[in-house]
């Protein structure tokens, strides 16, 4: 594993962006991923749709865009020589860096991922896992994925899903004080802190007005937002209950991953996420 110098970069993501990941990079992974059953199975689902849409190994190199803590760099490395990993958060690469040491090919990079130019570099894969919805110019970089891509290279991207039951959940977003508080003034706790949800019909258009092909779409994140242990969701199901209500979820999205893409884009509002993968032509 190979870490650049870090260099600020001229950013077009809000400042608020960078500020709230790096805060967050000690202990991001083990909350969004590692915490309890629930993260887990969440990491679990994540990793499957992964695995199945970047396809096996035998790649000469993989880009992933705004990498974190390197969650996912891992499976870019099992399929590929050299992956470069871009990231805008300094915190978030040194979290990296600790994941990715026993990997040599993987090459760690500072920047934002909207004015990244890999020069005359091109990739057969290219990855990007919650990270687009926090990028204002998400289109100019999904745009770009086709150029990027050398012919029959693949791009999958994940990204939080706008007509959800997810949005809108949760204690920290309703149910705490100073979260009520700050929404009776119509305030946010992070004023410069931009999000957006992207519809899949806008993504799935940009990649196709960027020369991507073979596109598809499917579920992620899967289920109703309803356990006592979740963060951003009801709390009804309680602890002991976990296990039973997380297997029948993995057996819907099990029969709706395996649908024609009509049924997966149907069953959307039950996901928090959703993957786009397309190729570059030939």
């Amino acid at each position: 594993m190979r870490l650049e110098d870090a260099t600020q970069p001229t950013t077009s993501v809000p400042l608020g962006v960078e500020r709230v990941f790096t805060e967050a990079s000690g202990y991001y992974r083990n909350l969004r991923w590692e915490k309890n059953r629930l993260t887990r199975f969440e990491k679990k689902l994540t990793a499957e749709t992964l695995e199945a849409e970047l396809g096996s190994g035998g790649r000469a190199s993989a880009l992933e865009l705004g990498c974190g803590p390197g969650t996912w760099t891992g499976l870019l490395a099992e399929r590929a020589e050299s992956v470069l990993a871009v990231d805008i958060s300094d915190g978030m690469l040194k979290e990296a860096a600790e994941a990715c040491s026993p990997l040599p090919q993987v090459e760690l990079r500072q920047g934002d991922i909207s004015s990244f130019d890999p020069g005359s570099r091109k990739f057969d894969l290219i990855l990007s896992v919650r990270v687009l919805e926090y990028v204002p110019g998400w289109r100019h970089v999904v745009g770009n994925l086709g150029q990027w891509l050398n012919p029959g290279g693949r791009a999958v991207v994940i990204t939080k899903t706008p007509i959800s039951v997810w949005r809108g959940t949760g204690r920290t977003r309703w149910f705490g004080p100073r979260t009520l508080a700050w929404r009776l003034r119509g305030q946010s706790p992070n004023p410069d802190f931009w999000q957006k949800y992207i519809p899949v019909r806008e993504m799935v258009q940009t990649f196709k007005e960027g020369g991507m092909t073979d596109i598809s779409v499917r579920p992620v994140i899967f289920g109703l937002p309803i356990f006592m242990r979740g963060t951003k969701q009801y709390p009804i199901v309680p602890a002991f209950a976990e296990s039973p209500v997380l297997r029948a979820s993995e057996s819907v999205w099990r029969w709706v991953s395996a649908r024609p893409q009509g049924v997966r884009t149907a069953f959307l509002p039950l996901a928090e996420s959703y993957a786009v993968s397309g190729r570059r032509a030939d």
